[in-house]
């Protein structure tokens, strides 16, 4: 019943334009004595509708869909809300008017800078400083009825730590590792190949005559990692692509690679080329975009890319600062990791038994 119920309602909330203005101030649900309107509903869900509309403009269908769910699941969000607001007036629960004067002005500080830019802004949304008021107060009673029915009751033990760390024992495996840095050059359209790869080269033999990695990344890495020395962190070969995978596994601690080039092909195929100290590509592998080893080739005395049916986009330079072997981290490593984990599904648990019993004593009615 309340499954019809609800698709009966987003028939009314979906409606086209005309009916959509007319029913406005339609009543959506109502949860116990608090009534929900279609307009509050639609307030409510219009970023995330907004959000769809551009994701999915080119499917209408798929908007249709996604739009229908994110009106359910703020129905329900405000019914819930309504409950909780309930309940703590039901317990006799109060909250200082001074109280909700203090965080009103602290967000006024925080988020707008003062009250004229709060009150513009509201002005621009439809919203009256009454309305804005009473959902600050609200907000702090689910904040205060949240705590107690949810976080307050959680508790972790020891003990529950480590039986879901032996039970879960293949969640904290890490096979082989190396710690990267790396150097990114990246062929812009106007830059040639081959200026690039010179510059890759020196960077490379610079390297072999004594320079720092680390200082040579700050200097002439263009990628993210540039300010950190090119430290590209802690790395299992799973991910990383497989070509350039297959390079940083093979170097020792210490060691860095030979310049590499990634030529990338439309299909998302792409080429892993090895550059010689001269600046001479030496060899090739291929990979598809699924990471699948197809084919090597080995060039002779091939200087420059002429004649090559692939140009590079990217230059790496790569080098292993450490190497671990494959272990089980151990729980003194991963306690508190395991303890996050179980304090958010005690409380989704929580939150979960505690709107079901609201819901279990309340009354809940929905319109069409």
């Amino acid at each position: 019943m309340k499954l019809l119920m609800i698709i009966l309602l987003l028939g009314t909330l979906c409606a086209p334009s005309r009916a959509e203005f007319e029913l406005n101030n339609g009543i959506a649900a109502i949860a116990n004595s608090s009534v929900i309107t279609v307009q509050d509903v639609r307030q409510a869900s219009a970023d995330i509708v907004d959000t769809y509309r551009r994701t999915y403009r080119n499917n209408p269908e798929v908007f249709d869909q996604k739009r229908i769910s994110a009106l359910t699941d703020k129905l329900e969000q405000l019914i819930d809300w309504q409950l909780v607001l309930h309940d703590f007036k039901n317990l006799g629960g109060t909250i200082q008017e001074s109280y909700i004067d203090d965080l009103i002005k602290e967000r006024v500080r925080e988020q707008f800078g003062d009250r004229v830019t709060l009150t513009k802004t509201l002005q621009a949304q439809g919203i009256t400083y009454e309305t804005f008021r009473q959902r600050e107060r609200e907000r702090v009673i689910n904040m205060i009825m949240e705590r107690k029915n949810v976080r307050e009751a959680v508790l972790i033990s020891p003990a529950k730590i480590e039986r879901f760390y032996q039970t879960n024992l293949h969640r904290f495996k890490l096979g082989d590792r190396v710690k990267l840095r790396m150097i990114v050059l990246n062929r812009t359209p106007a830059a040639s190949v081959d200026g690039v790869c010179r510059l890759a080269t020196d960077i490379r033999n610079k390297i072999a005559e004594g320079a720092a990695f680390a200082e040579m990344a700050s200097i002439y890495s263009e990628g993210p990692d540039k300010k950190n020395g090119g430290l590209f962190g802690w790395k299992e070969e799973r991910e990383l692509n497989k070509g350039l995978a297959e390079v940083a596994f093979a170097l020792k601690q210490g060691e860095c690679s030979p310049v590499l080039g990634l030529a990338r092909a439309n299909d998302d195929s792409y080429w892993i080329l090895k550059y010689d100290k001269i600046g001479d590509i030496v060899t090739g592998r291929k990979y598809t975009g699924r990471e699948e080893f197809v084919e090597e080739k080995t060039f002779e005395n091939k200087a420059g890319h002429h004649n090559l049916d692939m140009e590079p986009q990217l230059f790496y330079v790569l080098q292993a600062d450490e190497r671990e072997a494959a272990k089980t981290r151990p729980i003194e490593e991963v306690r508190d990791e395991i303890e996050k984990d179980l304090l958010l599904q005690e409380r989704a648990r929580l939150q979960k038994n505690w709107i079901n019993r609201l819901r279990g004593k309340s009354f809940v009615r929905y319109f069409h």
